[in-house]
């Protein structure tokens, strides 16, 4: 019988024999040696002084649980000059003393629990024949010791939200070997000036446009060259764009109703006779009376916001009194009036369909459920709800497929303006990048704010630049910012990169950034939120750094 090949090499052991019980196999070892090594001197021993049994869990046999029952020896140790008069003959290659698992099935548990955790590593060992607890999984993950990473050359910092918006942590990532070294749960200048004192080495630091990274830096490796990430200057570039659009809300809603008259208009919808029954008007659904509700909150909000500023009160004060961020303050107060929230735009599943669907329905399929089916068959992945949906609109009252009479179409309601987030993106796309409606939007917005043209070009050019790597056109950039008729917020965004010139050069020369250390992130996040909190930073630090 060839069971000597299942177990682990050297094990010193052979087997004695096998026993087959409901569920469970159970494999009888014996030494095959007749000596052992003294664990003190390490001379051979040869006299035995008793003999006991041991039972461990071992690797599953094809899913069915195996344990080993091993019988185990006591020697004498005969060497006059070694002060240990007894010892048990040592099973190191199979397990520690004293464990009750192998260490091939403790090593099988803790990669399963640096996969997917504790309580649901349990669960997917238990389904593999290996029944195990959570906490046992995170006591053998909290005992294997971390490898210390190699020397780092290339570093890559970045932060990580614990709760966005309030507290953060720092990856640090080798962009040389593309993976994470190690995990802070701060994000501070000392912690990162402290890991890289103990980290000699680093020559190049990639990071984003935060004093803390560029604080810490300095002083934990004054000796590397600091690299603005260039994602995070774009970042930058767009975030003043949409602090200048904040200012022009007005001339927003006047550019997009311009842009809304400049365009065809569809016909209006012909009249329909009311009900013979009467009735009342529509309700409006729970959705917009609850949008309406958030509304008028909002509003009251920005009210008392106004009436505090105007007293003379410092915004710190305004935020602290309002229990608001400091930062949605101070939007309501560049505003100039009430910022309304842009309606969002829904991409639905059944909008590429919508020609072929149009012209069945003309051609007299008027079965929602055929067309349902057709659409499948074309690779529409929606349901028949949605595609009723879509044509309940095109019945007529009176038709066979209409249920009750054709609801009052309602006027369109006029276009509203985006919002700065959403105007920002338009100004620095290209013309072939937007719509003809955004097209004309941007276009009547640039006749109302001139300004804002100027300082669209002035945008375009720098993300231009940053893309060509062309570092001979920064400083000349730099100073045109500061001439009139430029906004104000471009400005500022210039003097940030004075502040940060070396780094922002640098960005424009070397080819490090932090776009692996962003996937990073992202696999950092899918880690934390499968965690669901249990076991704090640590696991989340080990599993982090296993999976790099």
């Amino acid at each position: 019988m060839e069971m000597d090949l299942l177990l682990p090499e050297p094990a010193g052991l052979s087997c004695i024999g096998a026993q087959l019980d409901p569920g469970t196999v159970t494999l009888e070892l014996g030494p095959a040696a007749s000596t052992a090594a003294c664990p003190t001197c390490g001379l051979p021993a040869r006299r035995v002084h008793s003999r006991y049994t041991r039972q461990m869990e071992d690797l599953p046999w094809a899913g069915t649980p195996a344990r080993l029952r091993v019988r185990v020896r006591r020697f004498f140790c005969d060497t006059l000059t070694c002060p240990r008069r007894t010892f048990v003959e040592s099973l190191a290659p199979v397990a520690d003393p004293h464990a009750r698992k192998t260490l091939r099935l403790s090593q099988a548990l803790c990669h399963i629990g640096l996969a997917v955790g504790g309580q649901a590593g349990a669960r997917l060992a238990g389904h593999l024949g290996m029944a195990t607890s959570g906490d046992t999984i995170l006591r053998l993950i909290r005992r294997t010791p971390v490898l210390s990473p190699p020397v780092v050359t290339v570093l890559g910092v970045d932060d990580w939200a614990w709760h966005k918006g309030h507290r953060y942590g720092t990856i640090l990532c080798d962009l040389e070997r593309r993976r994470p070294v190690d995990l802070l749960p701060e994000r501070s200048a000392e912690g990162l000036s402290t890991w890289l004192t103990s980290h000699p080495g680093v020559h190049v630091i990639s990071r984003d446009r935060g004093q803390y990274y560029a604080q810490g830096a300095k002083s934990g490796a004054p000796q590397a060259l600091q690299v603005a990430d260039r994602f995070h200057l774009l970042c930058n570039l767009r975030e003043a764009l949409m602090r200048a659009l904040e200012r022009y809300r007005s001339e927003m809603k006047t550019a997009a109703r311009a842009a809304a008259a400049s365009q065809p208009q569809p016909p209006p919808p012909a009249p329909e006779a009311l009900p013979a029954s009467g009735g009342p008007a529509a309700q409006p659904s729970s959705a917009q009376q609850a949008m309406e509700a958030s509304r008028s909150r909002r509003l009251e909000r920005y009210k008392q916001v106004m009436e505090l500023h105007q007293e003379g009160i410092p915004m710190r004060e305004i935020a602290r009194t309002m229990g608001m961020h400091r930062g949605t303050v101070r939007r309501f107060l560049r505003a100039g009036q009430f910022p309304e929230r842009a309606a969002r735009k829904y991409t639905r599943q059944i909008d590429p369909f919508a020609d072929y669907l149009r012209q069945r329905w003309e051609e007299g399929c008027h079965n929602a459920a055929q067309l349902a089916k057709e659409l499948a068959q074309r690779g529409f992945r929606g349901t028949y709800s949605a595609v009723r949906r879509r044509v309940i609109a095109w019945r007529t009252p009176g038709s066979p497929h209409t249920r009750g009479p054709k609801p009052i179409p309602k006027a369109p309601s006029p276009p509203g303006p985006p919002s700065p987030n959403q105007a920002s993106w338009l100004l620095l796309s290209g013309p072939e990048d937007r719509s003809s409606e955004e097209n004309a939007f941007v276009e009547a917005l640039w006749q109302q704010c001139p300004k804002l043209k100027i300082g669209t070009e002035m945008a375009q050019e720098f993300t231009q630049m940053v893309h060509d790597r062309k570092v001979d056109s920064l400083e000349g950039w730099i100073e045109r910012t500061h001439e009139v008729g430029i906004p104000h917020e471009l400005a500022v965004f210039a003097d940030g990169l004075l502040q940060d010139h070396a780094a922002v050069k640098a960005a424009l020369t070397v080819e490090w950034s932090n776009g692996q250390v962003e996937g990073q992130i992202n696999r950092l996040k899918m880690i934390k939120r499968q965690m669901y909190g249990r076991a704090g930073f640590e696991l989340l630090r080990r599993r982090v750094l296993s999976t790099g």
